[in-house]
Order: C-alpha cells, then sequence, then structure tokens
C-alpha cells in the first residue's frame, strides 16, 4: 500500500512537473546498469534474510522457544520472514525481466516505473527485516544473560 502510495504520488508530480523522472532520465545503458545493481543487492539482501532465519530457527532459549511455539507470535514470525524472502525474490525478478524488457533509449513503455515500483517494496520491506533482525537479536541476547539454573547436588 505504501509502495503504491509513494509511486503514485511521484508518478502525478512527474507527470504534472516534467521532471523528477528519476530512473527514467538516464539512458538505457544507465537504467540496465541500475536494474543489474538492483538485482544483485536485493540477492545479497536475500542471503542475510536467509542468514537470520537459520540464526532464528537454530536459537535456543526460553524466549526465542516462545517466539517459535506461541500460537500468534511464531505466526507473525513465519508470515513475516516469508513476506520478506518473496519480496526480495519478486523485486530480483522484476529487475530482471526489466533488463530484457527495456529496449529502447527513452523506454516508453515505462519499464523503469516498475523497476521503481519494486525497489520502493524493498525499502519498505526493509524495514521489516530490521525490526525482525532486532527482535530476534534481542530474545537471544537476553536468553544467553539468564542465570544457568544450578547445578544439581549429589547426595551421598
Amino acid at each position: 500500500m505504501l509502495t503504491a502510495l509513494i509511486l503514485g504520488a511521484h508518478g502525478l508530480l512527474v507527470a504534472a512537473t516534467g521532471r523528477g523522472d528519476i530512473l527514467g532520465a538516464p539512458d538505457r545503458e544507465q537504467r540496465l546498469e541500475i536494474y543489474t545493481t538492483g538485482a544483485t543487492v536485493v540477492a545479497l539482501v536475500g542471503s542475510f534474510v536467509t542468514a537470520a532465519i537459520s540464526q532464528y530457527a537454530a536459537a535456543t532459549g526460553r524466549r526465542m522457544r516462545t517466539l517459535r511455539t506461541a500460537a500468534h507470535l511464531a505466526s507473525q514470525f513465519r508470515r513475516n520472514w516469508v513476506s520478506i524472502l518473496s519480496a526480495t525474490l519478486l523485486i530480483s525478478g522484476v529487475c530482471l525481466l526489466a533488463i530484457a524488457l527495456d529496449t529502447t533509449e527513452a523506454d516508453p513503455g515505462g519499464v523503469h516505473w516498475m523497476v521503481e515500483a519494486a525497489l520502493l517494496l524493498g525499502v519498505a520491506r526493509s524495514y521489516r527485516l530490521l525490526w525482525l533482525f532486532d527482535a530476534v537479536i534481542k530474545a537471544t541476547d537476553r536468553d544467553l544473560t539468564d542465570r544457568p539454573p544450578e547445578p544439581q547436588q549429589l547426595r551421598t
């Protein structure tokens, strides 16, 4: 929703003023570089997402167990992880598709608007990713600071 609002406002601004078309102003070669860089950066972020999911899955401790097993928390975390990971795949795919579709110097088909929408989605999802990273790190750190239970004394 936020992506659509920002993209719509930007599109209206460009239509009204004829200026500010960030991805439409460069020549085709530069746009292709932007698309390639966008796909690469998003793929790198995707690898961080999978690393974070691994950290989430491997972490032990009372708080992490609660995050993974409490019905409302667990489903929320899973939905967020899947949403972020699927967004990275979508954004990368859009950037790569744009390389194939942007075939003219002026981009009359508006492929660059599709890429702008995908990149805005990536920005929005990055805030969700930061929130998830923060939640997992805090829970893991708190679990580490818990005092280990006292060992049982052997009675003889």
